[in-house]
């Protein structure tokens, strides 16, 4: 079996060549998500991924982005240039994609897409159906939460013709797959090469550290965790967050006054990991009660967890129960609650708590590094999974 991967990334040392120094750091989840997927699958079997990188004003002077083909590891690139238009770079998508699957695919092919690469998506199901390959769309959130109009109608539109599922809960499979195609449920994958970087004490802060790294949109409950951290009043301790979105300027304008706030902007996911081995505690504050957290699992939690850094948490419902020993929980997502979460697990010595990430750490990967995650895909397309 060779596995076709359409999807919106690029391998790692050219994701860091063309973001490095940029101050920009496009899709970074989507980014690692992908990338390890198609990493544990290569050591599986034969995989090329069809990909293109973001586009982003800040790099796109000359009006487009084209990169050579190439191979990471056991995984081979090939590259779709991104243009400045976004009609043309549309186009190149689809076209790309569609004339690069056609080539590679052949009677013992499996095409796999990112259903939120929509144009990409096309192309590659497209050629999929021409060479009678099964399609497999991997399906992270649901259409409406990611676009309207058109995007949302195509990113339907590839949902219903593929073949069969990756999910990140079986509520989504529930809601999307309403033929009862086969699927697999999996909430993520940890990067099983972070297993040769171990955690220690003597690398931590001397300060106690709690960082959150991803997208600061309110709607994530980054300013109630700012807020319960700022009731807290935590000696020795500072919250460390990185990222963006629209709490940003008043973040900024809060670290300005609080020394006990550090704003550090945007990081490459490899220095993103650099500051979680760092910390003393990561947390995770996104509502609970959130409609959307019912059918999405935070990649961040595998992250955090194959850090050996411990993790504060909210309940979210799509948390699978073996993860439950190896997490501390926000009781109440206020900002009340939240102070009183972080005094208490802070309360606990370096020791303790270390213990707990190391725990947490081999939980995950163990059970649920990208390779054995990818392993779970073959099965079911060999007629051993879910259907």
């Amino acid at each position: 079996m060779k596995i076709v991967y359409a999807a919106g990334c690029i391998s790692e040392a050219s994701y860091a060549r063309l973001y490095g120094g940029s101050g920009t750091a496009p899709a970074f989840q989507a980014q690692k998500y992908n990338r390890l997927f198609a990493e544990g699958l290569a050591e599986h079997t034969q995989v090329d991924v069809v990909s293109y990188p973001s586009a982003e004003e800040a790099i796109l002077g000359s009006g487009v982005i084209s990169l050579p083909d190439e191979t990471a590891g056991k995984v081979r690139y090939h590259y779709i240039p991104t243009y400045r238009s976004v009609l043309r770079r549309w186009l190149h998508y689809f076209l790309g994609s569609f004339s690069r699957c056609m080539k590679l695919l052949d009677g013992d092919s499996v095409v796999m897409i990112d259903c939120w690469n929509q144009m990409a998506g096309l192309g590659a199901f497209l050629a999929s159906k021409i060479k009678g390959c099964r399609c497999v769309g991997i399906i992270t959130d649901l259409p409406e939460f990611l676009g309207d109009g058109a995007t949302e109608a195509l990113s339907k539109y590839l949902i219903r013709h593929c073949t069969d599922y990756v999910v990140l809960t079986e509520l989504m499979n529930n809601r999307m797959n309403k033929k009862g195609k086969p699927y697999v449920v999996l909430e993520g994958h940890a990067d099983i090469t972070m297993a040769s970087r171990e955690p220690s004490l003597a690398k931590k802060s001397k300060k106690r550290i709690c960082m959150y790294a991803g997208s600061i949109h309110r709607i994530y409950g980054v300013e109630r965790l700012v807020e319960g951290f700022r009731q807290a009043a935590i000696p020795n301790a500072e919250l460390h967050i990185y990222g963006t979105g629209d709490y940003q300027q008043e973040l900024e304008e809060i670290a300005a006054r609080d020394p006990s706030i550090f704003y550090g902007g945007l990081l490459l996911p490899s220095q993103v990991v650099e500051k979680e081995m760092e910390a003393t505690l990561l947390v995770n504050p996104r509502p609970s009660d959130e409609e959307f957290v019912k059918y999405s699992f935070p990649s961040k939690t595998m992250e955090y967890m194959s850090t050996g850094t411990p993790v504060l948490t909210t309940a979210l419902p799509c948390l699978p129960e073996e993860y439950l020993p190896h997490l501390y929980f926000f009781r109440e997502e206020t900002p009340q609650g939240m102070a009183e979460a972080l005094r208490q697990v802070l309360s606990l010595t370096d020791e303790e708590l270390f213990q707990k990430g190391c725990q947490a750490r081999q939980f995950v990967l163990r059970e649920r590094n990208n390779v054995v995650q990818a392993a779970k895909v073959l099965q079911m397309l060999e007629g051993k999974g879910k259907s």
